[in-house]
Order: structure tokens, then sequence, then C-alpha cells
């Protein structure tokens, strides 16, 4: 499968507020209806924090405190392993944001594709962090689903 490095452009923020929702209803929209993580890497520790759903993408037990990264890894496609060391080493180095889709392995050990997009982030007195999403990437559906706001 061949490795495609796109150049992202830079889109201008979209203010919500603009058309009267908040930051939190945006979140919530868009982890609704498929699993949504949030994570950030410690730079100086080689921590690596997750949400929930991060864990559940990668088919991991959701544990407080940094993940196992040795775990993490071996749920990664091996083929796609050195596209993600050369992302993050160009976002530390380079202090800019990517975004890779990549096969990740579920719960059931099924390959299926995860887009991750982060940024480098400033820390005071520190190497700084990578901050970030991931979730789930699948081909378009003809899809319709609904919730009652019911948790």
């Amino acid at each position: 499968m061949p490795i495609r490095f796109d150049q992202l452009d830079h889109k201008e923020f979209q203010d919500c507020r603009q058309v009267g929702m908040t930051e939190s209803e945006v979140v919530e929209l868009a982890q609704a209806f498929r699993l949504y993580g949030f994570f950030r890497i410690d730079l100086d520790s080689g921590h690596f924090f997750a949400t929930s759903d991060v864990f559940r993408m990668f088919g991991m037990e959701s544990t407080k405190g940094p993940l196992n990264m040795v775990e993490f890894r071996s749920r990664i496609h091996p083929e796609d392993m050195p596209m993600l060391m050369e992302s993050f080493e160009r976002t530390c180095a380079e202090k800019q944001s990517y975004h890779n889709i990549y096969r990740a392995l579920n719960a059931e050990n099924q390959y299926k594709f995860v887009r991750t997009v982060g940024k480098f982030r400033a820390k005071p007195n520190s190497a700084g962090e990578i901050v970030g999403i991931t979730y789930e990437f699948f081909e378009r559906l003809r899809t319709a689903a609904f919730s009652d706001g019911e948790q």
C-alpha cells in the first residue's frame, strides 16, 4: 500500500459560536456516533495519555494514567509503523501538525482504519507535547442513526 505525504491546507478556524453553538456541543456531536478519542504525549517522559475511546479503538483495556506503549504499538499494523514514527519525529522537530490514516487492531483482532490528527504544543520548561484526536475512519456508507440523548 503506497504512502502518500500530503501538504495540509491550513483551514480558517471555524468559530462555532457564530452559529450559536458551544465548544461542548461540537465535541458532543463529533463523538456521538463514532469512536472519537483525545490524546496527549508528554515529550519529556514519553508518556501517552488517552481518553477511553482511544483504548476502545485499539482493543485495549482502558486504564488511568499513561497507556502501555508496548501493547499500543502491537495493535498498529507493522507496515504502518514507519509512517507513524516519521510523522511523530517530524512533528517534534519542526513543531508542526500532522495527520495519518493507518490500520489498527480492534477488540476482535480485525484491522480497521483510524485517523489521527495531532499537533505540537509548546509547554514551558520542557520539550513540549503532542496533542490530538484519533477516530474511526471508514468508507462512506449510506447510514442513518438517531439518539434520544440518553446515555
